[in-house]
């Protein structure tokens, strides 16, 4: 198992680099150089709240993959088919509810955070909750070990990503964008209802009984809780940079926030492949602690690196791109955000994994301590940069800390 594991996750390494090939190129050049410096400092915040907006299908997503993984451990193939009948029919009807949410909300936040046009608030919402719904299917694949289907349809979605952003972004920035976020997961919906034809072919068994629902209904609020939290303080944090600073900071933390977020090139393929794995490993009643240590191990070596390359050649990367000279003065930042991104990257390895293994009792530190985080930004408003990240840090490290004290409880 311990040789397949990394097989899979160098696979979907290599593949989602194409992603991240378009990612570098939606945030730091096509970004910089169609979007206005007024408006970049909204990207975050509009991004953070059509995501609140899509929490319940995101939580109902990864209920499907923990049970569906469950299930793939077992091989009981014809009740992944029933489950995934239920979960997709679920999913369509949570689109539309939320559409209509956000039809009545979008609109408003939009003006708060000064951004003009409905265009871009609703493609916003749009991407969210594609990017909620995708993962049912994709999580399927993952569940089932299916890594070479998942990869081709990562590569694959990178350049329709990428065509959808070079084609819209120059006539209207701010929707292009969006626009381009939102057609990555629609790909992934369709490549997934593809690669799992043979999977729903199998010959269906009951599984939607009385037991399966309730124990679904738990989960599924579990994970509620375990999304909303950090979900709704990253939505107070991110308005709270766009509304209480100037506009050319929150652009600034924009700009070098995206060099701190190369780490989830790293970190991503960690957390898709081990999921699956975790969960069997649960089944088998194994510890998975040996997942979370080996995770966090690469992450901080990889941010290690990063922050000392960003502290000797910050300021000449960021004058490499479009508009960066305005940006210069920011990159003093780029290490430290680095090193904070890799202490929540090691937080949600424990958490995910615990959540693969149905165990919830982080929550009952996570939660309290996401919900104090977003009341002492709004009482206690730092009134620079500097303020912000002193309290980024201050967060980062506490749970860092309760995630790593859990880990060594017996």
């Amino acid at each position: 198992m311990k040789s397949s594991f990394f097989r899979h996750s160098l696979l979907l390494f290599l593949a989602m680099r194409v992603g991240d090939v378009v990612s570098l190129a939606a945030g730091l050049w096509f970004v910089p150089k169609f979007v206005s410096p007024e408006e970049i400092g909204a990207v975050l915040p509009l991004t953070s709240f059509a995501t609140f907006l899509s929490l319940p299908l995101f939580a109902f997503a990864m209920t499907a993959m923990k049970e569906s993984a469950h299930l793939a451990a077992a091989n009981e193939r014809g009740k992944v088919k029933s489950l995934l009948g239920g979960v997709f029919v679920s999913v369509a009807i949570m689109i539309a509810l939320g559409i209509v949410v956000a039809a009545f909300a979008t609109p408003r936040f939009a003006s708060a955070m000064d951004i003009h046009g409905r265009a871009a608030g609703m493609l916003a919402v749009a991407a969210a909750f594609l990017g909620c719904a995708a993962p049912v299917y994709t999580d399927a694949l993952q569940a089932l070990k299916r890594f070479r289907a998942l990869g081709a349809i990562e590569a694959c979605g990178a350049v329709v990503r990428f065509t959808v952003m070079a084609v819209s972004m120059p006539v209207n920035a701010l929707a292009g964008y969006f626009a381009g976020g939102a057609s990555l997961p629609a790909f992934r919906i369709l490549g997934g209802i593809y690669a799992l034809r043979r999977d729903l072919a199998a010959k269906a068994e009951k599984f939607w009984t009385r037991q399966a629902v309730r124990r679904l209904a738990v989960s599924f609020c579990a994970v509620l809780a375990y999304q909303a939290a950090p979900m709704f303080a990253a939505l107070v944090e991110q308005s709270m940079l766009r509304t209480t600073l100037q506009a050319s900071d929150s652009a600034g933390y924009y700009m070098v926030s995206r060099f701190s977020d190369f780490l989830y090139y790293v970190t991503t393929p960690l957390l898709l492949v081990v999921f699956p794995y975790a969960a069997c490993t649960a089944h088998k009643g194994d510890d998975t602690r040996p997942f979370v240590v080996k995770c966090c191990a690469v992450t901080l070596a990889a941010a290690g690196t990063m922050a000392v390359a960003y502290a000797l050649w910050g300021e000449t990367i960021i004058s490499l791109m479009p508009n960066g000279c305005n940006y210069i003065g920011f990159a003093r930042h780029m290490p430290i955000l680095t090193l904070l991104t890799a202490l929540t990257s090691c937080q949600v390895f424990y958490t995910n994994v615990e959540v693969s293994a149905g165990r919830f009792g982080f929550l009952k530190w996570l939660v309290p301590l996401h919900l104090a985080y977003p009341l002492i930004l709004w009482l206690f408003p730092p009134a620079s940069l500097q303020g912000f990240i002193i309290w980024f840090a201050a967060i980062s490290l506490l749970r860092f800390s309760l995630s790593f004290a859990s880990l060594l409880r017996p």
